[in-house]
């Protein structure tokens, strides 16, 4: 390496790492043929190194050798090399200096793992990042643990009055994490292996004590699990149970209900519902669909009569208070029973049960939308990365893309 010895440009150096006393760099040296700048910052000797707890100067213990890959000077990749004191407090005993360029344990710049955020958060995939910041995949994986761990540190949880709590797949087979999310902030707050009440208070628990007590309501699905644990960790908080697992319920019931009668129909040679699915669990129709899905209405279909109930309770979010909701459902639900769906009369006794949770809406009107309009985001994360086989990974990312955190290192 050529070294570059003038003491301007080491002031120069020093001037742009931020270095304030006692440090101070003491070399700069260039190596063409690796195409790196490194830069050696000492301690001068004989001034006592400073307790990183209790900021008191302590006696020098020993020193040790460390590398932090800075930002690119020029095309050329930067290192900070220093010889770092380990202090010896009376109090706190023999601890590392802290540095003023860099995050303990971290072996990046705070410059570096600001822009290693940035770029991160734009790629599709870690391996992506990797390649641009010209890293290994796991020390990509490092720095978004960090920010992610930052950003919890900091993050503020008052102000949390309505929380959503759903389930995402996780891996192959009856893989599930459970996720909690800030229904007005719209962000996720937290996520744990598993869908049943353990998880579910393990995600309730990600809120302070004080600020638990505050929540006034939760949007959930039927589930007990989710049920129980709000019951056991937040008692105060109404249950919603959420419109869209409602509407998913009904959209199965009138699956199944399409399922059997084209068997049927086609075990007589009637082909009437094939390649029907798609109309009848969709809400809105492109333009030249409409006319076929309008001749099929006409026909009496069960799963016509089926698709007619599951539009009909849209209605039920619509009425104006609790009182006229449980009016509707009550008549509804005689409706329904009077009918032969028995797909259709099952969802129905499912809602009957849960109908104190349901007439809550009027009280709250709150959903898992905000869940819901993750569900793109948390796929995409899972096909690029091609799966996640640990836990922690799937949990890093999410909250590293949709926890809404202050993820940025403190730059000096």
């Amino acid at each position: 390496m050529g070294d570059i010895r003038d003491h301007s440009v080491n002031a120069h150096y020093a001037g742009l790492l931020g270095l304030g006393q006692p440090w101070e760099v003491t070399e700069v040296s260039r190596s063409p043929e690796a195409s790196r700048v490194r830069i050696r910052i000492d301690w001068p000797a004989r001034t006592a190194p400073i307790c990183p707890k209790c900021r008191l100067p302590g006696r020098l213990h020993d020193k040790l050798e460390r590398r932090w890959r800075h930002l690119d000077a020029l095309g050329h990749e930067t290192q900070l090399v220093c010889a770092v004191p380990r202090c010896e407090c009376a109090e706190h005993g023999v601890l590392q200096v802290k540095v003023p360029w860099a995050e303990p344990g971290s072996r990046f710049t705070a410059h570096f793992e600001a822009l290693a955020v940035l770029v991160i958060g734009a790629c599709r995939s870690l391996t992506q990042a990797a390649e641009v910041l010209r890293l290994d995949w796991d020390s990509v994986h490092r720095i978004v643990e960090r920010a992610v761990a930052r950003g919890l540190a900091r993050r503020s949880t008052e102000g949390v009055r309505y929380v959503g709590l759903d389930e995402k797949s996780f891996g192959r087979g009856q893989r599930y994490v459970s996720i909690a999310t800030d229904i007005k902030a719209s962000r996720v707050l937290e996520v744990v292996p598993g869908n049943d009440q353990a998880a579910g208070e393990s995600l309730w628990q990600a809120l302070p004590p004080e600020q638990r007590a505050k929540v006034e309501a939760a949007a959930m699905d039927m589930s007990a699990g989710f049920v129980v644990a709000t019951r056991v960790q937040a008692p105060q908080a109404a249950i919603v149970h959420d419109k869209f697992h409602v509407a998913k319920l009904l959209n199965g019931a009138v699956d199944q209900t399409r399922r059997a009668e084209h068997q049927q129909l086609q075990a007589e040679g009637d082909d009437t519902l094939k390649h029907t699915r798609y109309l009848w669990l969709h809400g809105q129709l492109p333009e030249a669909k409409q006319a076929g899905f309008a001749e099929l209405l006409e026909i009496n279909l069960k799963t016509a009569r089926a698709w007619a109930y599951k539009e009909q309770f849209v209605e039920f979010w619509a009425q104006s208070d609790a009182a006229q909701g449980m009016d509707f459902f009550s008549q509804w639900k005689r409706s329904v029973m009077r009918s032969r769906l028995t797909k259709v009369k099952a969802v129905a006794k499912t809602l009957s049960r849960h109908l104190v949770h349901l007439l809550t809406y009027f009280l709250h009107p709150i959903t898992n939308a905000v869940s819901e309009g993750f569900n793109s985001r948390i796929q995409a994360i899972k096909a690029d990365a091609r799966g996640f086989r640990r836990f922690e990974n799937y949990r890093a990312r999410i909250l590293f893309h949709c926890g809404k955190l202050s993820l940025m290192p403190d730059i000096p």
